[in-house]
């Protein structure tokens, strides 16, 4: 089962890559990938970006506030990364967690902030984190230790993460690349795989034939790889396909395996006989739907479709 189904893909495969689809594909995933990839680099806006800094600074504003300061200057706010920012203050002070926490959190959870963030209140002179929380978005999964102990008087910078919210662009960027990848890999199997993709110019050399035939009851479309039966269509792989035009060709005539075997295996570069025993066998049931067309194998020489 493991092998049919990889001689399966594999033919699947071969099919995509002939089909008139593939220079649309190859410049579909271009285009994705150029999307993705605007989206990452571009995914917060220069405005956003400012608009963060004035929150930063309106929580340093508001922790003075509490703490009785109305005569220190608002520092600057020091962003360290796209998501992480540093709230220097000029003077100390001392704290509760419980009021930091409520404070930090009224300003974010007003101004439509993420909702996971860590915070980590840092003692300027040694560096040193005195008390630090995580917020998860959900109440239970929080993380704040340390509530209720009044915290020293002592110069602090409080520092706040963000959780990183531009995965989608990032993944859909390597995404688009991965699809690229694979559609460039098809279009110049496509070019230069030309015993299997042939051109106009050597068309009449492919085992295929353009023509419908009629075998019996069915009529055999070499071009769409369909064998039809009254109204019912039965898909052909190409391989398939390929089989049955040179049975077609020479209907009543015994077929040697080793043509059959060189003329649909050999551009491949292996050769392998079972493959084509099951490719028979798949041929005899779709064609068991008209017992006066019969695949009959020839002992010691080949096969025969006897119509």
């Amino acid at each position: 089962m493991i092998v049919k189904a990889i001689i399966y893909g594999i033919d699947s495969l071969f099919l995509f890559m002939k089909s008139k689809i593939l220079p649309f594909f190859v410049v579909g995933c271009l285009l994705f990938t150029i999307v993705s990839f605007v989206a990452e680099k571009s995914d917060k806006s220069d405005f956003e970006a400012a608009k963060e800094v004035i929150i930063m600074r309106e929580i340093s504003s508001r922790v003075l506030r509490y703490t009785g300061d109305t005569t220190s200057t608002v520092l600057p706010i020091n962003r360290l990364a796209e998501n992480e920012f540093e709230i220097p203050f000029e003077s100390g002070f001392s704290f509760k967690p419980d009021s930091l926490v409520r404070i930090i959190d009224r300003v974010i959870s007003s101004n439509d902030l993420p909702r996971n963030y860590i915070v980590n209140v840092i003692e300027c002179n040694t560096s040193k984190v005195i008390f630090g929380y995580a917020i998860l978005g959900v109440n239970q999964k929080n993380i704040v230790p340390c509530l209720g102990r009044q915290q020293p008087n002592k110069r602090y910078c409080i520092n706040i993460k963000f959780e990183e919210a531009s995965w989608l662009p990032k993944n859909l960027y390597l995404l688009g690349l991965g699809l690229l990848g694979v559609g460039l890999f098809a279009f110049v199997v496509q070019r230069f795989r030309k015993t299997d993709f042939p051109s106009k110019e050597t068309i009449e050399e492919s085992p295929i034939t353009k023509a419908a035939m009629q075998l019996g009851k069915y009529e055999f479309l070499p071009e769409e790889l369909l064998l039809v039966f009254g109204a019912e269509k039965i898909p052909l792989t190409i391989k398939e396909a390929k089989l049955l035009s040179i049975f077609a060709s020479n209907l009543n005539q015994i077929i040697d395996r080793n043509r059959l075997q060189k003329e649909v295996w050999e551009d491949e570069g292996v050769i392998v006989g079972r493959s084509l025993d099951m490719f028979i066998s798949k041929l005899r049931k779709k064609l068991e739907q008209d017992p006066t067309v019969k695949l009959t194998n020839i002992h010691g020489k080949g096969y025969k479709l006897e119509v």
